[in-house]
């Protein structure tokens, strides 16, 4: 299942970049992302490569509930700092087969604004039920996009 997102920011892309990495560092701020723990990062000349933990406690649809026995995803992303490009893969530890998010946002400057693009693929492998499970996935997903648009929003001032 293919879908796509954009957000715009009424700020430079260079205060939107800047937001993207600085609000992680503030997180006593943001208790959307308290889910969020970020689990390794490196840095090979203009690519950022980070793991994070994403804690699912609460917000499992039951549907996916049985299959995993651990609650959280991996996210596994790079960020090119010379195309601003993230290319991002989520999934269960260990459970491809039950789903996996697969994508790339592109942060651009957009006039006097500047925007975020993500272009999305959830694919599952689970007999019988794939087409709900990728369903609510992307329901899940495209919800936590807007929480981290937030986010980004409230650390720029820009939103309360």
């Amino acid at each position: 299942m293919k879908y796509q997102v954009t957000h715009t920011f009424p700020v430079s892309l260079d205060k939107l970049l800047h937001a993207r990495e600085e609000r992680y560092k503030h997180l006593d701020q943001f208790p959307d992302l308290k889910n969020v723990t970020l689990l390794e990062e490196t840095k090979d000349g203009n690519i950022i490569r980070q793991k994070r933990k994403v804690s699912l406690e609460g917000s499992m649809p039951a549907v996916l509930s049985a299959a995993l026995n651990d609650l959280s995803l991996l996210e596994e992303s790079t960020f090119d700092i010379t195309t601003n490009t993230h290319e991002f893969k989520i999934s269960p530890p260990g459970k491809d087969n039950v789903f996996v998010i697969k994508g790339k946002s592109k942060y651009e400057a957009d006039g006097d604004n500047s925007k975020r693009s993500y272009d999305v693929d959830v694919v599952s492998s689970l007999l019988f039920v794939s087409p709900i499970v990728e369903k609510a996935i992307e329901e899940i997903h495209k919800h936590s996009l807007e929480k981290d648009r937030k986010s980004i929003a409230k650390f720029l001032g820009v939103e309360s």
